[in-house]
């Protein structure tokens, strides 16, 4: 704390029990309400913020919002040590308009006269975002404003967030901090060391002094070890458990496509189709009473393996792969949101294996499977809080991928079947070669498969979004559950504080915590990837902005000629080698003029206007995908122009 000179006091410093600021100059805390913040009107606001954090983490009101058929508690928030690298930033301030100049203009927040600031306290680094009213909670009052950061925030620092310039009134229990007075809200008057010490030295130095200050406030970010370590260590004690020749596997069918009687999932492409069940090392508990798997840990908290998860994979060979010169890359696809294995039955990506090249392997992706969805919907109206919890099971099916991976490349090269042999006695694939491509929910949680994998060298990321926060209050594809959410938890912010806690409570999880690690700063372990972000410009299930985010993150740079700039990405021309790659495509859908809500359906347009499933099938854009896969190099295949493209591909 700042010496007594350096004070406004009631009294004399030093002139008794009461008077002065070391003893709220002898003021007691009535106001609000004990263990809420307290400096903005509401309890939780502003969120995130120390006022949660105690000696062993986090220390959130027990009740998070009001519950119509459930509860939605804090206590498994409360595991984590710190808040999450892809937090919104959410404040109130009566009588405020929004500040700044609107949705994904972050490059106004670092201009000097910003009404908001976003500093690393660490660093004295402004922290790019912009500000936002939250569309999700209409009847608020004051309004709901988010400020929304343009990247991860850094991790293992104090963030310090500053408002000034605007017109707007001051908190009473944030004047009380910055002009040093007597606090009539409870806790305020035990944070004024932090704020002397942190809080106001942080936005003076960026040219925010005190008096200038509407509203400020910090919180902590988890470390990068708290973030990623769990991951590490379940695939790790996965892996680890694995028999030395591979995993174990069994043949559950094995057809061939031979033009005669074919069964109805051959394809005039595919030559032979397996279909398999893996046995992954499992560190799943058995489901709880609402469906949900916890991840088996021992005192310590490392992860338990005990038996095996028994799950299902197809594998897909292309005619190709039987006369071609050698064998083909193994090309591992990522399903979407709550989808499954059978998207890679699309003729599509079907025809494009043959064409280019490949052999497919898929497999639905265990707790982010259509299976599941049963469950989050059981969980969301019985108990919100425990949503945080259905990372764990898909932390599993991630490992279930990175050990099919493995399989590829060990067990099922030791197969003597006939049909998975070429001609001249070689296997129809590439043990050496494997691909990743996912698009969607593929795309995004692909971002945690290339993250872990350790037997990809290349992946391609189509339309991928990370910051659940973010990614899901854009989407199209989460207004469904918007409708669940509002009839289960009536309050008028509820589902800002559903996406708010998952920025902490899926960040172990969270694609954002894994963009950084993609190519050359790998996690422990892990080999460094070459990554490439295939973007559909107005995409209605996963917001451009979102692709964009994870990009910076991964320090990617922007392919040009380019269809727009991209705030953050430095660009390259073509032909290039870098280690992370950004291609747009504009499919010519008009600019979404709505842009803080997910974009309105366009009638007249193929898919209403929605891009998202178009970009895999553009050939251009698979013919510069699978050069990027087998050599790592970008080329140009849209004539030395942006990528244009009239319309939805055929």
């Amino acid at each position: 704390m700042v010496g007594c000179a350096g004070l406004l006091v009631v009294g004399a410093c030093g002139e008794g029990p009461t008077g002065s600021v070391e003893d709220n100059f002898g003021q007691e805390e009535t106001l609000g309400t004990e263990g809420c913040d307290n400096l903005n009107p509401g309890c939780l606001y502003p969120f995130p913020s120390r006022a949660y954090v105690g000696e062993d983490g986090l220390e959130l009101p027990e009740r998070l919002t009001r519950s119509a058929t459930g509860s939605f508690r804090s206590e498994y928030l409360n595991e984590h040590p710190a808040f999450g690298a892809a937090s919104p930033i959410i404040f109130q301030l009566p009588g405020a308009e929004i500040p700044g100049p609107g949705p994904f203009d972050s490059a106004a927040s670092l201009e000097p006269d910003s009404p908001t600031l976003v500093i690393d306290a660490t660093t004295g680094e402004r922290i790019p975002h912009w500000v936002e009213s939250d569309f999700l909670a209409p009847r608020m009052d004051p309004q709901l404003m988010v400020i929304r950061p343009a990247i991860p925030l850094p991790r293992g620092t104090e963030i310090v967030v500053g408002i000034r310039n605007v017109d707007a009134e001051t908190p009473p229990a944030f004047a009380a901090l910055r002009d040093q007075t007597a606090s009539e809200y409870i806790g305020v008057h035990a944070r004024r060391a932090q704020f002397e010490e942190v809080v106001f030295p942080t936005l003076d130095a960026a040219g925010a002094p005190r008096d200038s200050l509407l509203l400020a406030w910090s919180f902590p970010v988890a470390s990068e070890e708290a973030a990623t370590a769990p991951a590490v260590a379940v695939r790790d004690a996965i892996f680890a458990a694995l028999p030395a020749d591979g995993p174990e596997f069994r043949v559950d069918s094995l057809v061939e496509c031979d033009g005669v009687e074919d069964p109805d999932d051959c394809d005039s492409a595919i030559r032979v189709i397996l279909d398999g069940t893996i046995m992954v090392p499992s560190v799943m508990l058995p489901a709880d009473d609402l469906g949900v798997r916890r991840i088996r840990t021992d005192a310590s908290g490392a992860p338990v393996v005990e038996g095996v998860e028994e799950w299902p994979f197809r594998m897909q060979i292309p005619h190709a792969a039987f006369t071609s010169a050698e064998p083909l890359p193994v090309l591992q696809y990522g399903h979407g949101f709550l989808g499954g294995q059978r998207e890679a039955n699309n003729g599509w990506l079907r025809d494009m294996a043959d064409r280019l090249g490949f052999v497919i392997l898929a497999t639905s992706m265990q707790g982010m499977e259509s299976s599941i969805s049963d469950v989050w919907v059981d969980v969301l109206l019985a108990e919100g809080g425990r949503f945080p919890l259905l990372y764990e099971l898909a932390m599993q099916g991630v490992c279930n991928q990175l050990v099919q991976q493995r399989m590829m490349k060990t067990s099922m090269t030791l197969s003597e079947e006939p049909l998975l042999h070429r001609e001249d006695g070689q296997l129809a694939w590439d043990p050496e070669t494997i691909w990743y491509y996912g698009n969607s929910q593929g795309g995004s949680v692909g971002t945690v498969v290339m993250g872990l994998s350790l037997d990809v060298q290349r992946g391609v990321l189509g339309v991928p979004g990370s910051g659940y926060p973010f990614l899901l209050h854009r989407s199209a594809d989460f207004t469904p559950f918007v409708t669940l959410l509002r009839t289960a938890y009536p309050e008028p912010d509820s589902i800002a504080v559903f996406l708010a806690a998952l920025g902490t409570g899926w960040d172990v999880f969270d694609p954002l915590t894994f963009s950084p690690h993609l190519t050359t700063d790998p996690l422990p372990g892990t080999p460094e990837h070459q990554v490439l972000f295939h973007v559909a410009k107005e995409d209605h299930e996963v917001l451009n902005e979102a692709s964009f985010i994870s990009a910076r993150a991964a320090d990617a740079v922007l392919m040009t000629p380019a269809v727009r700039p991209v705030f953050g990405l430095e660009t390259a021309t073509y032909p290039a080698s870098p280690a992370a790659a950004v291609v747009e495509v504009d499919f010519m859908v008009p600019d979404d003029p709505t842009p803080l809500d997910p974009p309105d359906p366009i009638e007249e347009l193929p898919d209403e206007g929605n891009t998202h499933g178009w970009l895999r099938k553009w050939e251009p854009a698979q013919d510069q995908m699978v050069h990027f896969l087998q050599t790592g190099e970008m080329i140009d295949v849209c004539g030395g122009e942006a990528c244009v493209a009239d319309g939805r591909p055929d």
